[in-house]
């Protein structure tokens, strides 16, 4: 008996080691009619996302995230420049992505427009700095920057939708050949339309308000028009592309950004050290991030549910992915509200203790509230740099002040606080609470601060986030209530009704949240208070909940009743077509298992190349025009034999 150091079988990998490989050539460019299926006369390039694509996807996480770096919520200024430039942003990637999941192929020209692309969304970075229209200092260079960068990103599109069309031609596949024209005319409109607002921001006039509109017109009605025109000539449309998986990619992309963002939310609230109420909303942030994925994902459509509705769904993606962003950075927002005023009661209790309740006076009172000063140390940080030594001189003011802190004293304070408080107490008031809202490392306006201080500008964005939070949270539930019933394909069953029960059930309470800002008193104490992300946290739970156990009762009572039913099949790893596939299910053989014999519809047959002999025929002689090639022979199902009585319909077969 004896041993090798050697398994001596051959390998598979073995068997080719004689052979010389063939290398990956990259086309200079490759018509987008190759990617056709002329079959279903759709475009259809991929069934999934290319690396390329995802490449693209990052530019637009980047922006944002730096948008957002650089873009605090203070006031409705800034909110309003938020949602407008998250619309450019998205506009830009949409149109993108329309063309790519139709006509894309990999070759050196297509990376080159990607690189023009990736260009592009630099400039918008750039642009997105000091993108604030609504505010007192405009800049103007800012703006053209941004007409620059649009008219270059609609005008790659044309040369795009030029090229698909010179292919169209040469194929001779004459029904295309009127939208790939309109398209074409609708992205150089569009150019023009951003290169004719240039002249309004010229360095030495300030823009007129009314232009800035001219963005978000342009842009609508060109979304809407690209839309129209693929649900009129269904060949553009985009059945069959992996369009469904470029939104759900998105919509993880813009939850992601919650999660950039809390890690720098739990270095803000907790550098210093934790804290039981810290943890406790940094995990409210992160489980609202858990079920607004959850409510995205368990409800994601698998397999086709309608061409229109399909583009419906998808434009839906932009107020729903807004929603998303609003509530990831409105909760951040909303926790470190609490955290400034809870860190504020801190310093007042301690306060009102030494000062109002144990009349201190002279050293005793100076060496109690010194170290209180150095718990924040504010001067450690850039942005509070300064406001330490402040604090410390007012510390050091007071004490050298005799009977400042003695009983008359104090009770004259409490009643007439805004004429007899000494200017020493103020000041140490002010410079606390500014700083230890200042250190958080919010963007604040320098303008806004030469007028009024730091609190006072963190008091109104409260409400503006409060108000911008709650509103966010209805739009999702507005948008997830369409999404059920633009994916629906079934009969409408308990499941459907509780979903959409408990959303307008969440929908309203959101409303009567957002109620509570005609009430200020109201409003600032709930704001106040460790309540707000629970309470959001806990109106989503609920809404996953009831949907989760309203499906277990819907299945259970199928497999209890007998009947047959369509079963779909959102795991990866189970059998099915490249973008999923359901099946009739017969529960009487086995209720448990899928029956995966059964009839199925796979929704990317094999396809040849589009071209001029299989995609366009001349017209008959009888007048009517061929509108595709001739049906291609129906896949063979199984034996209509007993069919009937197992199943209770007749066989069905695929349609081209």
């Amino acid at each position: 008996m004896g041993f090798s150091l050697h398994d001596k079988t051959h390998r598979d990998v073995d068997a080719e080691k004689h052979l010389k490989r063939w290398h990956k050539q990259v086309p200079y460019m490759e018509s987008p009619l190759r990617g056709a299926d002329p079959k279903n006369l759709v475009f259809s390039q991929r069934h999934e996302a290319n690396t390329v694509e995802l490449f693209f996807d990052l530019f637009f996480v980047a922006n944002l995230a730096t948008f957002t770096t650089y873009h605090s919520v203070t006031d409705k200024t800034y909110l309003a420049s938020y949602i407008g430039f998250f619309t450019i942003l998205w506009s830009c990637w949409f149109q993108v992505t329309l063309h790519d999941v139709r006509f894309a192929r990999d070759s050196v020209y297509e990376r080159a427009c990607k690189t023009v692309q990736f260009i592009v969304f630099v400039g918008l970075a750039l642009v997105g700095s000091e993108f604030n229209p609504g505010g007192s200092k405009v800049n103007n260079t800012n703006f053209r920057v941004l007409c620059y960068t649009l008219i270059i990103s609609r005008a790659l599109l044309v040369v795009q939708y030029v090229v698909v069309f010179f292919y169209t031609a040469r194929a001779r596949y004459q029904k295309l050949l009127i939208p790939l024209g309109l398209m074409i005319l609708i992205y150089a409109v569009a150019a023009v339309g951003f290169g004719v607002m240039m002249p309004s921001f010229r360095q030495e006039e300030a823009a007129h308000t009314a232009i800035y509109a001219v963005w978000y017109i342009i842009m609508l009605i060109e979304s809407v028009a690209v839309i129209t025109i693929s649900c009129f000539w269904r060949m553009l449309s985009f059945k069959k592309t992996h369009l469904m998986e470029r939104m759900s990619l998105l919509t993880l992309i813009v939850i992601g950004e919650g999660a950039i963002g809390i890690t720098k939310t739990v270095s803000r609230m907790m550098g210093s050290g934790l804290d039981v109420e810290g943890c406790f909303l940094v995990m409210c942030i992160i489980l609202i991030m858990v079920l607004l994925w959850a409510l995205y994902f368990d409800n994601f459509p698998h397999g086709h549910y309608g061409t229109i509705r399909q583009q419906i769904w998808s434009v839906l993606h932009f107020p729903f992915q807004l929603a998303i962003l609003g509530i990831v950075e409105g909760s951040q927002q909303v926790a470190l509200a609490r955290y400034v005023v809870k860190s504020y009661k801190k310093f007042d209790d301690s306060l009102m203790l030494y000062c109002f309740t144990q009349h201190l006076d002279g050293a005793a009172l100076r060496d109690k509230l010194l170290p209180l000063v150095d718990y924040w140390q504010f001067d450690s940080k850039l942005e509070t740099f300064g406001f330490g030594a402040e604090a410390e001189a007012a510390v050091y003011s007071m004490g050298n002040t005799t009977g400042i802190c003695s009983a008359a004293n104090t009770a004259q304070y409490l009643t007439t606080p805004d004429t007899s408080m000494p200017l020493d107490i103020q000041t140490l008031i002010f410079t606390m609470i500014d700083g230890i809202y200042r250190g958080l490392g919010i963007k604040l306006p320098v303008d806004r601060l030469l007028k009024e201080t730091a609190i006072e500008i963190a008091v109104r964005a409260w409400k503006v986030v409060y108000l911008y939070y709650w509103s966010c949270f209805c739009i999702l539930m507005a948008c997830s209530i369409g999404f059920l019933f633009l994916i629906r394909r079934h009969r409408v069953d308990f499941f459907d009704f509780v979903s959409v029960i408990t959303r307008m059930v969440a929908l309203g309470l959101g409303a009567g949240f957002i109620a509570f800002s005609y009430d200020e008193a109201l409003l600032y104490h709930f704001i106040a208070s460790p309540a707000v992300l629970p309470t959001c946290m806990g109106l989503l739970f609920l809404v996953q909940f009831f949907g989760s156990i309203s499906a277990a009762i819907c299945n259970w009572q199928l497999n209890k009743s007998g009947v047959k039913y369509a079963y779909e099949h959102p795991d990866e790893h189970a059998h099915k077509g490249d973008h999923g596939e359901f099946e009739f299910n017969d529960p009487a053989r086995d209720p448990l298992v899928p029956d995966h014999n059964a009839v199925a519809w796979s929704v990317h047959p094999a396809r040849d190349e589009l071209t001029a002999a299989t995609a366009y025929l001349p017209p008959h002689a009888d007048g009517h025009p061929m509108a595709a090639v001739s049906s291609p022979p129906r896949a063979q199902g199984p034996d209509a034999s007993g069919y009937h009585q197992r199943y209770g319909h007749e066989p069905r077969t695929l349609r081209p």
